[in-house]
């Protein structure tokens, strides 16, 4: 059964039931949403964001509609193209891509990832070794179009690192891909997202039913809009999801914990150029981004895996935790939207199986998401290792410091369960950047959740938005817990090749807001002196800008 791409981010966080099947001595990294659709109905959560990084397949399909608007018009016809211009794919039609991006070679010289590099905790630098690319043949490839910004999509890769043995052995995934679209009778494509990942994996034989877009039309019930391409994989022996970070029919790439002691880093060599802001789940995070010869974004990512706690749960209905009950009653506007499957109710409109998710990650679901945090006893029932960055756009921009829509302006990254989407605000009342974030406070083994974030901003963005001058800045990083009670939190801060990188480590949760504030010491105009003469008269004048008296003239 092939899914259609429309439907793709559904299926990746839930078609069924969720429920707590998960064996005790399963890795967090191998979390699946199990499911059960027998019996009374249910409502669950789950807040997990590894999922769409998983199985992801390259595709690029070209659509004709019932009009041209975004959110108004509806899919009329779906081809899927080898490139752009094949049979069914002229330019007068409307466009989405996936796009994995593999490894750099003299057929990929561009949108690729040029190298992958790996440290040990003493800092030496450890051998990569490049295995090839995996699905060898991925089944929905297309050729790119640097003339219109179109990458090639093609297949991940896997590479081996030998200095960085994992639980399962010494091999890794690499996941690096661009979604985009082009609209009607547009010159070229835009990109919407791009991902990046590094997942510890070991192969199994199995039999696998792979992820891929739909070719009916009728698979197709919503808008004009984006498209993903990934989810979870289905072992067909079991009938149960399968644990894969990639798969084929017959091989399962499986995620195990990423070692914590490494500093992983991926260069990436880029014509369709990422701008804006990236999100990562990485630790200890720096970024180096240049322009090559050619003129292609030269970017440099890296950084240490983080430990992310997994937020899954199932209830039945007559059995709800009372403030997730309470919480939906008083808001009835949101209680039927979600994930699911089964029936809708012919009056309540809700579907009988329902799974909660973020989708937007926004402010305004926080509140929904704090309420489950309650119902789990602020206890997250897994949690993994990740190392990944994503885009997040630009946000709001009062100041017009992040007009430039071609550079990169910082990357944020944290090991919260949840944030608020979007780079830190620009608080102008505290005159801070401000950052939301959200986790259960405790992990699955009782253990504190401890906090870790990352900023790293562009030097002249930050000027920018406060004013500064060239001269070095200084930096109070805090942290600030939902009742406004301030935590200690380890800070640091330094400035190079452009940039300014700041940390905070060791705070705890469920919802503080991280508070950055920037400040520069003004220092006082330095005096010079200067030798006037009248004559055989001669006078020493001293000032910020000394000038002779009338009369006389400078020596």
């Amino acid at each position: 059964m092939k899914y259609p791409k429309a439907l793709i981010a559904l299926l990746t966080v839930a078609l069924m039931i969720p429920v707590f099947a998960q064996a005790a001595d399963v890795p967090g990294e191998q979390f699946v949403i199990s499911y059960d659709m027998s019996g009374e109905s249910t409502l669950g959560v789950v807040i997990e964001d590894t999922q769409k990084l998983k199985n992801a397949y390259s595709s690029l399909q070209a659509l004709t509609a019932d009009g041209t608007i975004e959110g108004k018009s509806n899919y009329t016809s779906v081809t899927n193209c080898t490139s752009y211009g094949s049979p069914g794919c002229s330019q007068e039609k409307y466009f989405n891509y996936f796009a994995n991006l593999g490894l750099c070679d003299l057929s990929l010289t561009t949108d690729c990832v040029q190298s992958v590099q790996a440290t040990d905790g003493s800092g030496k630098s450890l051998a990569v070794n490049p295995i090839g690319s995996f699905p060898t043949a991925m089944p929905y490839a297309f050729q790119g179009n640097q003339a219109i910004n179109l990458p090639t999509g093609g297949s991940n890769f896997l590479v081996d690192i030998p200095g960085a043995p994992h639980t399962a052995g010494t091999q890794y995934l690499v996941v690096a891909n661009m979604q985009g679209q082009k609209r009607f009778k547009e010159s070229e494509f835009s990109l919407q997202n791009f991902n990046l990942a590094i997942f510890a994996v070991s192969k199994i034989a199995g039999n696998y039913e792979i992820n891929g877009p739909a070719a009916d039309i009728k698979d197709y019930t919503v808008p004009l809009g984006g498209i993903s391409g990934g989810g979870q994989a289905m072992d067909l022996n079991s009938g149960k999801r399968a644990p894969c970070a990639q798969m084929t029919t017959t091989e399962c790439y499986v995620s195990w914990p990423l070692p914590q002691e490494i500093t992983f880093g991926v260069t990436l060599k880029l014509h369709t150029q990422i701008s804006g802001w990236l999100h990562g789940r990485t630790f200890d995070t720096s970024a180096d981004i240049s322009k090559t010869a050619d003129g292609d974004q030269l970017v440099n990512i890296s950084g240490k895996a983080s430990v992310v706690p997994i937020v899954f749960a199932s209830y039945k209905r007559s059995q709800l935790p009372k403030a997730v009950s309470d919480f939906y009653a008083a808001r009835p506007e949101i209680a039927q939207f979600g994930y699911g499957a089964g029936e809708r109710d012919p009056i309540t409109k809700v579907t009988k199986y329902l799974l909660k998710a973020p989708s937007n990650y926004s402010e305004a679901e926080l509140e929904e998401v704090l309420t489950w945090y309650t119902a789990l006893k602020d206890t997250a029932p897994y949690a993994a290792t990740e190392w990944s960055v994503r885009s997040t756009g630009n946000g709001n921009d009062p100041q017009g410091c992040l007009k430039d829509k071609s550079q990169l302006n910082g990357i944020v990254s944290t090991n919260s369960n949840f944030f608020i989407s979007g780079p830190p605000v620009f608080n102008s009342t505290e005159a801070s950047l401000d950052y939301k974030v959200a986790s259960p406070h405790f992990l699955p083994n009782g253990d504190v959740f401890k906090g870790t974030y990352n900023l790293v901003i562009k030097s002249s963005v930050a000027r920018c938005l406060y004013g500064f001058t060239a001269a070095p800045v200084s930096a109070k990083v805090s942290v600030v817990s939902a009742d406004g009670s301030s935590q200690v939190a380890t800070t640091v801060l330094g400035e190079r090749n452009g940039w300014l990188r700041l940390s905070a480590a060791g705070f705890t949760f469920s919802s503080p807001t991280v508070r950055v504030k920037l400040t520069q010491t003004k220092s006082a105009p330095k005096k010079s002196s200067i030798t006037c003469i009248k004559g055989k008269t001669s006078k020493k004048v001293t000032g910020i800008k000394p000038q002779c008296p009338t009369g006389y003239r400078k020596k």
